[in-house]
């Protein structure tokens, strides 16, 4: 069924609504939904949604929450039958006459009042946001029926614990497994889309039939390709459109059923679309096709291109399924030793595969921001001790008068609740502003099984942490307040009640350690974000513009084809005016595109199956490493002349020249790939380049020239004169130019892939950061009202010591004493702390210790400057006493 989203005010409020008794619930709950709903039509709130949601909260306030606090709070001191269980009425008028007590109270000292609003609401808000992309990433259950039955089976080597499989392991693992229900491969790829006025590019899905069974996935229209059309010898030329794509480049079109379309040259019946929801697990797919109208090349053994999925059997665990496949695995290997040798397998659930990168990080952050609310928590608290200390007179009063001590605690805590439901309805507002920011910087390699948004979910996230935050900071201050002694409180001067501040200090410690083990943590990050940004990635990234293609089989489907089509299209991109140089690679550095091998030097011993050194394979025309100024160090680059008729050759990069022939030169010695029998002598030695990622560690690396190990897929690279996005056109053009029907995609520079792969360490910074330097204003705001309470309570004897003679000078050092002291004992326990605590950032760090001295020093600098400011102002202020003034004072 398809519902309607609730309006943002009626959806909260249904959330609230399990604040109430369940007893009153079933009696009213319906009535009071209804109510929302009237007063959703009602003119004094129509367009005014903030209006309506003030006076929501105001009801809630005024019967939910203090309906449902006296009773926790009833049941937590075991009051008796009769004086703490009274009847409904007089329950109601009890806890009305609360809320309405606590209203006036708060309305006495607005300023302190607003103080904790919006320090309640900045830390709840900050943790709901996070919160939501926590459960979109983590919590939410994948979009699929019985997700947790799903799982990936990966090709493993010694070098990569996670390759993808053959097509021929995958058929094998098929029929001789014991643990799957089903067991399904996909192959992500682009796809030419031609045969209309320009060609395009859609994303497409090359994949066996129950793949769509495995993910519960429906045709909306027509069917789904069978088992026979997606198996060898038997394939029939189909295509199924993903629902997004039919409605969005088909116009929706009802009629596309039994339609043509020309993909990669070949013409594909649309036999299909999908119902809405799915497009694919690797981001938008906008068409599937049978796995066997995959490139040939690529469905042989050892070409390990494909990603397997599999639902395990009921009863079924992962850990038994990876003893199975792992067995399966041996078995391939024994058979096929040339190709397999060294290769086993793995099982890891689904929700892993997708997420497990972003687990550490989305908890440290959350982590962060938790540390933020219990900051704002303990000033808080120090707020109520601060205004209980003034009550305290009143408060004994009461005592004095009847009140029970549950009775004064009830009282107190009430007002602490009211503060924390005001905090965090404003905090929910903040919360929109936050995912708005979220969404927009979250990685592009982020999975969401849901949206980041206020769902059902987060919102009851909200409303208890809310709750929570109102009992964690009144408690201490209601109980340690409710401790009533009237001749105590009538001989007191000023409020000075609550013996010597050791709770007030002992929050001001607690502040300033977790400040500590956070901007700590927002330090090393810092740190570590600058150290990747100052890698060489070993290439000059400025003015190169980068595009992609992909040609299609049935077109150029020999070498000598790939080959001149290369050669003619790299030559017409020289010609553009502007570009300096231009060259052609299988991958080029941090766009995702790579590949790796194991390979053999000739003269060294021959290795175990399985141990051969790994290097990253590339393959590129001539002109590459000047385009990209990777530096030549020795020999020649790759010419036009290399050509599959004269001596394989190729190029290895300076790690690897070093590693296999330390002190002597490696121009002229041999290299081949585990599995190929041909050997290729080195011809030159190029400087090393970063190509995954900006944080890798420095890989060997092995370029073949194009005119030798010719391609389907490629990538341009061209060195512009100017803004490099300028060039996108005319280069497009010049490809055109060569076969007007070849699309081309992802057209971007070489700077903008850089600032990708640092978007996960930017995003963790910066918000780390952030947290880390709203912590440190929190704590400088406790120090500060710590201290100018500490002022206030001494002020008549300041007034004595300046009396008899004290100076100025002598009344600053004592104030600031006290609160350096507080502060130098925090910083200690912050710093200890966080030496514990960074051992969680060690995966998230690059370029820094989790111990880093500089780190370590400067942020207790920081916050000892911090401290010193915000004590140094209120004993300025001491310091201006006047004697007489204070000697008059009660």
């Amino acid at each position: 069924m398809n519902h309607q989203r609730e309006p943002i005010g009626e959806r909260v409020f249904g959330a609230l609504l399990r604040l109430y008794p369940t007893a009153l619930r079933a009696e009213h709950g319906e009535e009071m939904r209804q109510h929302v709903r009237d007063l959703a039509g009602d003119p004094r709130f129509a367009g005014r949604p903030l209006r309506l949601w003030r006076h929501l909260i105001g009801d809630l306030i005024a019967t939910a929450v203090p309906a449902r606090f006296h009773a926790a709070i009833d049941a937590l001191h075991q009051l008796n039958e009769r004086t703490e269980h009274p009847d409904s009425g007089e329950q109601m008028d009890m806890l009305l006459h609360d809320v309405r007590y606590a209203f006036r109270t708060l309305r006495k000292r607005p300023a302190i009042t607003l103080i904790a609003v919006a320090t309640l609401a900045l830390g709840i808000g900050a943790n709901t946001a996070i919160y939501s992309v926590v459960n979109a990433v983590l919590l939410s259950p994948l979009p699929f029926p019985d997700p947790d039955r799903l799982v990936m089976v990966w090709g493993k080597t010694a070098g990569n614990p996670q390759a993808a499989m053959s097509y021929p392991d995958y058929l094998d693992m098929q029929q001789r497994n014991r643990s799957f229900s089903d067991f399904g491969i996909v192959r992500p790829i682009s796809v030419n889309f031609t045969g209309t006025d320009a060609p395009d590019r859609l994303v497409g899905e090359f994949s066996s039939a129950n793949v769509f069974k495995i993910l519960g996935v429906h045709a909306a229209l027509g069917r789904l390709f069978t088992d026979v059309e997606s198996t060898l010898g038997t394939e029939q030329p189909v295509v199924v459109l993903s629902h997004a794509a039919w409605s969005g480049k088909f116009g929706g079109d009802r009629g596309i059923l039994g339609k043509t379309l020309t993909l990669n040259g070949r013409p594909m019946t649309v036999v299909g679309v999908l119902a809405p929801g799915y497009e694919g697990i690797y981001g938008s797919v906008e068409l599937f096709l049978p796995i066997v109208y995959y490139n040939k090349s690529g469905l042989q053994r050892g070409a390990g291109t494909m990603f397997t999925f599999a639902r395990l059997k009921p009863g079924v665990t992962v850990e038994s399924a990876r003893r199975d496949i792992v067995s399966i695995a041996k078995q391939i290997e024994t058979e096929n030793p040339s190709t397999n040798s060294g290769q086993s397998a793995e099982v890891v659930t689904l929700r892993e595969n997708l997420v497990g990168g972003s687990r550490t990080a989305l908890m440290t952050l959350l982590a962060a921001v938790g540390v933020v609310l219990l900051i704002a928590c303990f000033n808080v608290a120090n707020l109520q001790l601060a205004r209980a200390a003034a009550r305290r007179t009143e408060i004994s009063v009461r005592a004095a008068l009847g009140a029970s001590r549950q009775r004064i605690v009830r009282q107190l805590l009430t007002e602490s609740v009211l503060l924390s439901i005001a905090g965090g309805a404003l905090g929910l507002l903040l919360t929109a502003v936050m995912m708005k920011f979220l969404v927009a910087n979250l990685p592009a390699n982020l999975y969401l099984a849901t949206e980041v948004g206020l769902n059902t979910r987060v919102l009851l996230f909200a409303v208890l942490l809310t709750l929570g935050t109102g009992v964690l900071f009144g408690m201490a201050p209601a109980m340690r307040s409710s401790r009533a002694d009237l001749s105590g409180a009538l001989r007191d001067r000023g409020g000075r009640g609550l013996g010597r501040g050791g709770m007030r200090d002992g929050f001001v410690v607690a502040q300033i350690a977790l400040s500590t083990m956070l901007l700590i943590a927002a330090g090393l990050l810092i740190r570590s974000l600058v150290s990747l940004q100052q890698v060489k990635p070993g290439f000059d990234m400025k003015n190169v513009l980068t595009m992609e293609f992909r040609l299609p089989p049935t077109k150029y489907n020999t070498p000598e084809q790939m080959t001149a089509f290369m050669l003619r299209a790299t030559e017409e991109i020289r010609r553009v005016p502007g570009v300096t140089s231009a060259a052609m690679a299988r991958g080029v550095p941090l766009s995702g595109n790579s590949g790796s091998i194991g390979y053999l030097a000739e003269g060294k011993p021959e290795p175990k199956p399985g141990d051969a050194p790994g290097a990253l394979a590339n393959a590129t025309t001539t002109g590459y490493f000047a385009t990209m100024r990777i530096p030549l160090l020795s020999g020649r680059d790759f010419a036009e002349t290399d050509t599959r008729e004269t001596m394989p050759v190729v190029i290895v990069n300076e790690m690897l020249a070093h590693r296999e022939w330390p002190g002597g030169s490696a121009l002229g010695h041999r290299v081949r790939a585990v599995g190929d029998t041909v050997w290729r002598t080195i011809i030159g030695v190029v400087g090393d380049a970063k190509h995954i990622a900006i944080a890798e560690l420095q890989r060997g690396q092995i370029y073949t020239p194009y005119t030798q190990d010719p391609s389907l897929f490629s990538t341009v690279v061209a060195r512009v004169a100017r803004d490099p996005m300028s060039f996108g056109p005319p280069v497009r053009a010049a490809i055109w130019s060569v076969d007007r029907d070849q699309p081309v995609w992802k057209i971007r520079t070489i700077e903008s892939l850089a600032q990708r792969s640092l978007g996960q360490p930017r995003f963790m910074m910066m918000l780390v950061a952030a947290f880390a330097g709203l912590a440190l204003v929190l704590a400088g705001v406790g120090i500060y009202g710590v201290m100018s309470y500490t002022v206030a309570q001494r002020t008549h004897e300041v007034g004595i010591r300046i009396a008899l003679g004290a100076h100025a000078a002598e009344v600053v050092r004592l104030v600031l004493r006290r609160g350096m002291v507080l502060t130098a004992g925090a910083v200690i326990l912050g710093v200890v702390g966080a030496l514990a605590a960074t051992q969680l950032l060690a995966s998230q760090l690059y370029g820094v210790s989790q111990r880093d001295p500089l780190t370590f020093v400067a942020v207790p600098v920081v916050l000892g400057a911090v401290a010193l400011l915000a004590c140094w102002l209120p004993a300025r202020r001491a310091s201006r006493v006047d004697p007489v003034e204070a000697l008059r004072s009660p």
